[in-house]
Parts: C-alpha cells; structure tokens; sequence
C-alpha cells in the first residue's frame, strides 16, 4: 500500500505534542517555485515538513514516548534519563551507551586534523567531515542551492541556507517581539533581555546579545579610529562606517 503523505507548516509541527508525532516521519522539505498547503490551517507555505506513518514498533521509551526500531536504540537512550553511562569521557564527562561512540568523540579534545581535502587543502578532525566537505567541490552535489546555485556540505546545512530566501522567521521574542529565521538567534537575542547579560557595557550599561557587538559598542567609549581611508586622512571607529565612506570615493570617481 502506496504511504500517505501530508505536509504541515513549521509552527503546526512545533504544537503537535511528543504523544502525537511518535509513529510519525518528519522530512524537512522546501520549494521556492511552489508552495505546499498546510494539513492543519491550510496556510500555504514554501519551507516545512512532509508527514508520513512510521511503521508499528514495540521499542518505546516509557519515559519521553520516543520510539526505537531495535531494544538495542532503546536501551542506549534510557542512558539519558538514569545517566548510569557504561561509558564516560574522562575529559569532559560526557556519557555514551557504546565504546565505539566513546572512540568517535574523543578527537574533539585533540588539534590533530587527519583527514584532509586534496582540492582546497581544508583539514577535519573526523572522516565524516570530510566527506560532507566533499559534496563542495562536485558539479553533481545534490545540496546545491536551486536559487542561488550555492554548494552546501549535507541536506542539514542547505536547508539552513534556504531560509536566506525565504521571508519566514518562526523564532519570536515573548519579550519585545523581535523575530528571527534561525533558533540560535533568538537564543543569542535573549541575553540582551537578562539581567545577568555577560555583555553589558560597564560604562554606559548598555545590553548586548554577544561579544561582537559589545566590542563594537565599546568603540563608542574610546577616542581610538583604527580604520584609515586609504584615498584620503578620514579614520573611522568602525569597520562598516570606513566602508560606506569609501563608497562615497568610489561614485566621485564616475
């Protein structure tokens, strides 16, 4: 029998409950030439999830109502909820269910990169990046962006870059409201709102949402113009404002 497929927008998938998506396949999916149609409101969408039935399985997790295909899936995950790792790092203490992921996640405390790119010289510290990389440099690579014609390593990170294109930002401040195409910018956003900010100005108390722009704001309290025109003596606090004014030389020039 021929599977049923539905599709459904990022904010109906993100309100389904863990009970209701557990015999369910979420498969990102996105199309700038047409729009898919929401099961649940209806609303037409570029960039959400395909639905379809997961088959029957017997292997779930009494704890979170996560479902596995083997006992062995399942009894690996239940190491997250007792925490009695058979195996730890003795570096960072993180736990894993077998030896063999022990083994593949100790190269992260190491500088040693093995696996090296013969096209562009780029060194990994695991094979598996490597081989993502890989996908860069093929005519053929089937994460190419359709828009813009941008390579990407894997399906994860062409699907990060589609939502350049796209003008959907489901990631929304219940604070001031601000909204965000990316998770991790909103969770970035969020320090400006905490009062235990690490980057709030000492001099002005000013909030920033990370380390960059409080460098950048710091330039504010500093009589210091590293950025130097290199037409004229004009020196400037910050990079971007060199940049605008070099623009304005540029169009004198025509």
């Amino acid at each position: 029998m021929d599977k049923v497929v539905s599709y459904v927008c990022d904010l109906c998938k993100e309100n389904h409950s863990s009970r209701r998506t557990r015999h369910k396949i979420y498969c990102r999916v996105s199309s700038l030439e047409s729009s898919f149609s929401c099961a649940e409101c209806s609303t037409p969408f570029s960039m959400g999830y395909e639905v379809t039935d997961r088959e029957q399985s017997s292997y779930a997790c009494e704890e979170c109502d996560k479902v596995f295909y083997s006992r062995k899936g399942l009894r690996c995950h239940s190491y997250e909820h007792s925490n009695a790792w058979p195996y730890q790092c003795k570096q960072c203490g993180k736990g894993f269910g077998t030896k063999f992921l022990l083994k593949n996640h100790m190269p992260k405390h190491s500088n040693e990169r093995h696996y090296k790119c013969d096209i562009c010289h780029f060194t990994f510290k695991f094979k598996r990046a490597l081989t993502f990389h890989m996908n860069i440099h093929d005519e053929q690579n089937p994460f190419r962006c359709e828009q813009c014609n941008k390579s990407c390593q894997s399906k994860g990170n062409l699907e990060i870059h589609m939502i350049k294109h796209s003008n959907i930002r489901p990631h929304k401040c219940d604070i001031c409201h601000s909204t965000f195409k990316h998770k991790a910018y909103l969770i970035t956003h969020m320090n400006i709102h905490d009062e235990q900010n690490p980057f709030r100005c000492e001099h002005c108390n000013k909030s920033c949402r990370d380390k960059s722009r409080l460098e950048m704001h710091m330039t504010k309290h500093s009589d210091e113009r590293p950025h130097t025109c290199s037409i004229c003596p004009s020196k400037f606090k910050q990079k971007k404002h060199l940049t605008r004014h070099m623009k304005m030389h540029i169009n004198l020039s025509f």
